[in-house]
């Protein structure tokens, strides 16, 4: 009788092992497990090898890009600036998040101003990023900035503030990134 209770105790413990290496797996490897660092606008954060300043951000219907392009939605303008710790390298991406989770990246056919562009060792760099979110969204937005991109194999952290959005009626306008002085972010 003792027998069949070691065999049944240890059926149960492998299948209890077992089920605890599936959540791991699930809920951690094949999610490409990272962690979130919380910042603040006109705060410097550091993430990975980027040292970011989030200055503000605006939403309008309309955008001026050579001509006025009008949205059903929101088009929104991250103004920030970033730099590196190291050696040149570009995020591999920047995206907005809203209050349900759902994400927005950079869209197409703006050319390269809106885009992310390349930081340099202490060589801050200012410009804006655009996307274009639902109007509902506009005041749950935080911007995601991720160094690197998640990685089911090895950890990795992003960093996510918080924006306050600015609401304007007139054509939101985009600055490709330019150097800033020493000491200016």
């Amino acid at each position: 009788m003792s027998r069949r209770w070691a065999v049944a105790a240890m059926l149960a413990a492998a299948v209890a092992a077992g089920a605890a290496a599936n959540a791991v797996d699930s809920n951690y490897l094949a999610s490409g497990w990272h962690s979130v660092q919380r910042g603040e606008e006109a705060t410097d954060l550091t993430v990975g090898n980027f040292q970011v300043h989030v200055h503000g951000a605006t939403a309008s219907t309309t955008l001026e890009d050579g001509e006025v392009v009008t949205s059903p939605a929101s088009f929104v303008v991250v103004d920030l600036s970033y730099a590196t710790t190291d050696a040149w390298a570009l995020p591999e991406e920047v995206v907005l998040i809203d209050g349900e989770g759902r994400e927005f990246s950079e869209p197409a056919g703006f050319g390269s101003a809106g885009r992310v562009w390349e930081a340099g060792p202490d060589i801050w760099s200012r410009g804006t990023l655009l996307f274009e979110v639902p109007t509902d969204t506009v005041e749950q937005l935080s911007l995601e900035f991720r160094p690197e991109m998640p990685d089911p194999q090895r950890p990795a952290s992003v960093l996510r503030v918080p924006l306050t959005v600015t609401r304007t009626s007139a054509p939101l306008t985009l600055e490709r990134a330019t150097v800033l002085p020493e000491g200016e972010r």
